[in-house]
Parts: structure tokens; sequence; C-alpha cells
């Protein structure tokens, strides 16, 4: 009989959006899974989710902060609605794709129907600058009554472990698959004569390093290697217009969609994570999703999703001159670029979202034949 599991994300934006909707297709494409997914009727990839039939059951949340303490007083009557949806489905787990604001009013109702609720922590602390982070406590109360906790790296299980946030025996770690928006790229590397293309994705914000590639791609220019930058993303970059304008860098500094993320990974030929912390990226999956290899540096999670001289090239610190380092390594090597694309293809499986999704039901199954149940999360039906 296929396990009954609900996939909930109740966010409004990001990667986490694109991550849901490929953990929805990829459950529905099982046979041995019957998926419930739940999402924000608020989300921006609404309209995709719509297109995916009854298996997704839409969730008015709110939009912004404020909306957040605004809509409040609607959680006895969502925490309701979900109990009767887990109970008429017969929905042995819900996974929290993300824990959401309201994610800690939910998990009464989520054991009162006998279910595990199992929630994936992809940071064990907020980034520096995260606007975000104002929600780590209530997400941390989550974490805590939670059955079994998914970890995407081993970095993050690690400070979880050492913050004493969570017993040994309820963590499991697993990985962040590809994102792959839906495009392959249509050029991957620069022809003889052109600029090497790299390409800086995501939330701009400080701990990202965009600083530190600005001064790795000036070292590599003295050195007359010849690079085009592209930066793309919402966030404050005004201490870095200046540079990126003397760089003839093409910036577009907005949110960006799902659509122009895609042209975006199709017309060049690296990404780069020049990051000064990290838990895992995001954006490294979605490279690897769009078959582009990866430079970055050795810090958190990235250096078990990028492999040095296998899917991409770590820098040996977070300091612009090692960085210049590791991308002037990739970028006058063809034989290694091409090694790297090929990896990439070959390995797509081992990161692929149907694997993750297996992965998944299998932790359900291994938390369900525990004896006695009770002693993996809290009383059921407490």
């Amino acid at each position: 009989m296929p396990k009954r599991i609900m996939f909930q994300y109740w966010g409004r934006r990001g990667a986490l959006q694109q991550f849901t909707l490929e953990v929805a297709r990829a459950a529905l494409a099982d046979p041995d899974i019957a998926p419930t997914i739940t999402v924000s009727r608020q989300s921006e990839l609404f309209g995709a989710f719509a297109t995916l039939g009854p298996c997704v059951i839409a969730f008015d949340t709110f939009s912004g902060a404020l909306g957040a303490l605004g809509s409040s007083w609607r959680i006895p009557v969502v925490r309701r609605r979900l109990y009767n949806l887990l109970a008429e489905r017969g929905i042995e787990a819900v996974i929290d794709l993300m824990p959401h604001v309201w994610s800690p009013f939910m998990v009464s109702a989520i054991h009162r129907a006998e279910a595990l609720y199992i929630p994936i922590v992809h940071d064990a602390a907020a980034h520096p600058g995260d606007p975000t982070g104002w929600a780590n406590p209530l997400i941390a109360r989550t974490v805590a009554k939670a059955d079994l906790v998914i970890t995407l790296s081993e970095a993050v299980a690690r400070q979880l472990l050492a913050a004493r946030r969570i017993p040994r025996a309820k963590l499991r770690t697993l990985f962040l698959p590809d994102l792959s928006y839906q495009q392959m790229p249509t050029k991957l590397q620069a022809q003889k004569g052109e600029a090497k293309r790299l390409l800086f994705l995501g939330r701009l914000m400080k701990y990202k390093g965009l600083s530190m590639f600005l001064d790795a791609v000036e070292l590599l220019r003295k050195e007359n290697i010849a690079v085009s930058v592209g930066v793309f993303g919402e966030g404050n970059i005004d201490d870095s217009l200046p540079r990126l304008r003397e760089l003839g860098a093409e910036v577009v500094n907005r949110w960006l969609s799902s659509e122009e993320i895609a042209d975006a990974l199709g017309r060049f030929g690296v990404v780069v994570l020049p990051y000064l912390e990290a838990s895992q990226s995001a954006v490294a999956a979605t490279a690897f999703g769009a078959g582009l290899p990866v430079v970055a540096t050795p810090v958190g999670g990235l250096v078990e999703q990028v492999i040095d001289g296998h899917n991409g090239v770590l820098a040996d610190s977070c300091s612009a001159t090692d960085f210049a380092l590791a991308i002037r390594r990739l970028l006058l090597d063809a034989t290694l670029y091409q090694r790297l694309c090929s990896n990439i293809a070959t390995d797509r499986e081992n990161r692929s979202m149907h694997r993750f999704v297996t992965c998944c039901a299998n932790i359900i199954s291994e938390a369900q034949q525990a004896e006695p149940l009770n002693q993996i999360g809290p009383h059921r039906g407490a």
C-alpha cells in the first residue's frame, strides 16, 4: 500500500518554493507514495502547484511580517482544518519542508491525528543579516516537538548536536537535491576569444561574499584573464555598485522569477559561491540542476556539495587570492571544465529529487517500525 505522506511548506517566496514544487512532482510520480502537498495560497508559484490536482491543498497564510501578526487569529481555524485533513486522508507522516512561523501551533494537531511530524532544518542558526532570523525561536520550538528531524548536510547536523537542540537518535541527514527550473543551459562554456562567464546568483547579503568575489575578479583581470560577471538577486549592493560598473558586470538587483533564473543559468558557464559561511546552498543545487560547475569557498556544508575536481572547485580559504586561484584553475583548464560538466550529468540520479523523496519515505518506514514508537517522539495524541 502506498505510504500516505504530507509534504508541507507554507512560505511564499524563494528557492523553497521550487524545492517544494519538485518534491510534489517526484512524489506524484512514485507509485509507493500517496502524497498530499499543503502550500500557502499566497505562494508566488501557487499557479504551478494548482496544476498538480487534488493532492495539493492550499492554506491561507499571510503576506509579510506584519501580516503574520495580523493574521494570527486564524491559527486555531487553520489547525482545525489541518487536523481534519490529516484524519480524512489517513496521513502517516508530515514532512515540513521548512518550518513556518505557524508550525509550532500545528504540531499538536498532527500528533492528535496519529501522524509523525518530521521537519527539515536547513540552518542551525540564522545567517548574518538574514531578515527572517526573527522567526528562529519559533522554529526552535517546532523542532523540539518533532518525532524526527532531517538535515540536508552533516555540517548543520553537527551544529544542532553541539547546541544540544536535538537528541542524536532523532536526527537524520539526507542531501539537498538538484533544482532544475525546467531548463538546461544552452551554452555551457564561452567560445574561444570570449570572456569566461561567472554567475553570482541569489539573495545579496554580506555573508555571501560579493565584495570578496569582486576582489578576486580584479585580481584575475590584472593577470589578463578575461572574465565577465553577472550578479543576479535581491538585496542592498549600493557599496558594490561602482565596482560592478567598472567591471562591466551585468546586474539584475531584484527578486527573480523562475523563468529569469533559468535564463541566467543558460547564459553563464560557472556559478560562484564566495560565501563567508554556509549551511548548504540551494544555489549550488540550482547550478548542478542546470549542469553547471561551481567554484566555492570551503565553508559549512559547501564542502559536502562541491567535491573539488569532480563537480566544482573549492578554494583553499575565504580570501580573494585563493578564490581567484580557484576560478583561474577552472577557467584555464578546458579539460577540467568538461570533466566537471560530464561528472555532474553522470551523477544526476544520485542528486535527484526522486531519490530524495524515496529517502524520506524510507525514514518514515524506519520510524514506524521502531518499538515502542512513542520513544522516538512525543506521546501520540498529546
